[in-house]
């Protein structure tokens, strides 16, 4: 691939990573925020609901570690961990204590300073439970749930699923996709990826989520606990754990593409209640089975056109279709096919004889035509070269497009030429010409006279 594709790609990832920032509030998932850290929370009047000021440190630390599965075990005998955190967000101390016969847990020696902060911790079926006590209105009646595992995905299902095509190339013919997914488990179990004893169909429980063939630069990020990334023939799984509730995953890709169209064909491993493609209508068409079109939405300073589709079952193949995307011009082709060195590819004599063919009949024939006209303007070789130069610089710095830059340097690499004849027929006369200056290399011909 040449630097320029390599440098478009790049554009397109860093694209579609300002709209995972700037666009997921907007669709309804606030990703960007969960990396965050919640800002202090502060008491509430209960009177008049006023914040009167932030949370005094505790004396006692106290709740109750609460099994969340229907009938499961009572935690007791459990440890939960006091962490202590001081105002330069460093950990410098902790404490641990058993749960009593109900999971009760209390703590009351710790240290005590301004700006101090405390988060209990307690590990259960291999899964950490974390709260912090600035998010909690009493800290003495803290809940700390805990639940069963599960390996099987019956509880697992996308509310919604959101699938953005912010940005397509024609020049290099590259595809940046965003995705994003709401995942619920509606069960009272945790899901636990379990690699070491597969379904009956032989396959490892795993979160998982299938990607285009050929699909490259993959980012995936999300709100679960800790897990891995595990790339699949079919696209990509996730071995986090699921707990009961409501998750985000987001995820970005770019896709290479012939021709003007591109077919996402995918089976889902899940549930999806809502399934959403939102598509810029400049960049072309995205149609689907099972999907209709609806009010178009904006996106900072992009309108989105919106296809929706819902009900979908685990297992079903959903076909979406996107057609009439750019393609590069002529000029784009020919430079893509030499920057690629095709012919060193290749291979084919044939090829490489044809091209030279072609550029001779350009030099000996299409440059006489242009003769008279290319020299016409009254620059001499040596302004035009200058022109040249000043225009490559134009390019370099990201001041012209590339399909205008490529048809000025071709008119004025033609006069160039020309001037270059005109001053070889001038010289063939006996004269010399002081508006044409003799090139580097007719002064070597002039040497070996």
């Amino acid at each position: 691939m040449s630097y320029k594709a390599r440098a478009i790609r790049h554009r397109i990832v860093v694209g579609i990573t300002v709209l995972a920032v700037a666009g997921v509030t907007i669709l309804g998932l606030p990703l960007a925020a969960l990396a965050q850290d919640p800002p202090p929370v502060q008491q509430l009047d209960t009177q008049d609901f006023r914040i009167v000021g932030p949370l005094p440190t505790p004396d006692r630390i106290a709740g109750l570690v609460s099994q969340g599965t229907q009938d499961g075990p009572i935690p007791a005998g459990h440890d939960v961990t006091l962490i202590t955190i001081d105002a330069d967000d460093i950990a410098i101390d902790d404490a641990t204590v058993q749960t009593a016969a109900d999971g009760s847990f209390e703590f009351t020696d710790f240290p005590k300073g301004e700006g101090y902060r405390y988060r209990l911790t307690t590990l259960y079926g291999n899964l950490q439970q974390t709260v912090k006590i600035e998010d909690a209105l009493f800290a003495d009646s803290i809940t700390l749930p805990v639940y069963e595992t599960t390996s099987v995905l019956e509880s697992i299902a996308a509310t919604t699923h959101v699938t953005i095509v912010p940005r397509v190339d024609g020049k290099t013919q590259l595809m940046g996709v965003l995705e994003l997914v709401e995942i619920s488990n509606g069960g009272d179990k945790t899901f636990i990826a379990d690699l070491q004893n597969p379904a009956p169909d032989g396959m490892p429980q795993l979160l998982r989520f299938s990607l285009p063939e050929g699909f490259d630069e993959l980012t995936v990020d999300s709100d679960l606990p800790s897990g891995n990334v595990l790339e699949i023939d079919t696209g990509f799984a996730l071995s986090n754990a699921v707990p009961p509730g409501d998750f985000r995953v987001l995820f970005s890709y770019v896709i290479e593409y012939d021709g003007s169209e591109v077919v996402l064909d995918r089976s889902l491993p899940f549930d999806v209640h809502e399934y959403r493609v939102l598509m810029p209508p400049v960049f072309g068409i995205a149609e689907g089975a099972r999907f209709t079109a609806t009010d178009d939405q904006q996106l900072g300073d992009t309108s989105y056109r919106v296809l929706q589709g819902s009900g979908f079952a685990a297992g079903d193949r959903i076909r979406i279709t996107f057609t009439g995307l750019p393609e590069p011009g002529f000029t784009q082709r020919l430079q893509n096919f030499v920057a690629d060195n095709a012919l060193v590819t290749f291979g084919l004599p044939l090829i490489a004889v044809a091209v030279m063919g072609a550029m001779l009949i350009y030099v000996f024939l299409v440059r006489d035509r242009r003769k008279v006209a290319a020299t016409a303007g009254g620059m001499t070789r040596d302004e035009l070269v200058a022109e040249i130069a000043a225009l490559d610089q134009r390019r370099d710095e990201g001041g012209i497009e590339e399909e205008d830059y490529a048809s000025r340097r071709r008119g004025l690499f033609d006069q160039a030429l020309g001037a270059e004849a005109a001053s070889e027929d001038a010289a063939a006369a006996g004269g010399d010409d002081e508006n044409l200056p003799a090139t580097e290399s007719d002064e070597g011909s002039s040497s070996s006279k």
